[in-house]
């Protein structure tokens, strides 16, 4: 029997519209949808993908991602994960592992689907609107111009913010936990007036924010800042 291969799937940062053509083929063709889980019973990607495609009449396979730093912790739900997905491709099912914005960007999936590769199964990496452009949009600016650079930093992680004292513009991902943090490095660098935010682009209860004063210090996971080097222009 022929084996399954993985698809791995950007489905884009909230708005359904934003899922590419691929990604719909590719849920409506596949055999099994795998779905990320968090620390939660909401199932977001799940939730955005069913606008396009009703995953509830796919095959389903949950897989838990804890949101942790401890290594150990994470190594073993992705294994877990790994094993529970190639179960499936050993049936010679093809299975769709959706993920919010880019697999390549800060996604948990990669993990599920590199330990896949490194077992020898075939694993392919979808992409999908990223995050950060969809927040550039909603503030109606672009990341950056002519020569100017761009810098993606986690800002969760406190070795991240030397990055700010670079010329360029900055996104700062993954922030929620450190929020209030990260604003404080912005002000001790003067560069707070040339920030500003979007809370769950495209998804309900989206907030944007053009100072980072107002900003709520328990604010979601999914909060994105942009600092412009020359300002919100």
């Amino acid at each position: 029997m022929k084996k399954g291969k993985l698809y791995s799937v950007g489905i884009g940062p909230g708005d359904s519209e934003l899922m590419t053509l691929k990604a719909v083929r590719l849920l409506e063709e596949c055999d099994v949808v795998a779905l990320p889980k968090g620390d939660n019973a909401v199932l977001t990607a799940k939730n955005i993908v069913n606008k396009i495609v009703d995953l509830d009449k796919k095959e389903q396979l949950v897989i838990h991602m804890p949101m942790t730093k401890d290594m150990k912790v994470m190594d073993e739900a992705h294994r877990k994960g790994a094993d529970d997905v190639i179960a499936l491709l050993e049936q010679g099912k093809n299975v769709v592992f959706i993920t919010l914005g880019c697999p390549t960007i800060y996604a948990t999936c990669i993990y599920v689907h590199k330990l896949l590769l490194e077992d020898g199964y075939e694993a392919e990496l979808v992409p999908g609107v990223t995050s950060f452009c969809a927040v550039s949009a909603k503030l109606n600016v672009s990341l950056c111009e002519r020569e100017e650079p761009l810098f993606i930093l986690p800002g969760s992680y406190k070795d991240s913010m030397k990055f700010l004292d670079m010329p360029g513009n900055k996104i700062l991902m993954k922030s929620a936990s450190e929020i209030a943090n990260v604003r404080d490095e912005l002000q001790k660098r003067n560069i707070l007036q040339n920030a500003a935010m979007v809370e769950r682009c495209g998804l309900d209860g989206e907030k944007v924010y053009f100072d980072l004063n107002d900003i709520d210090e328990k604010s979601s996971y999914f909060s994105i800042i942009l600092v412009k080097e020359k300002g919100m222009e």
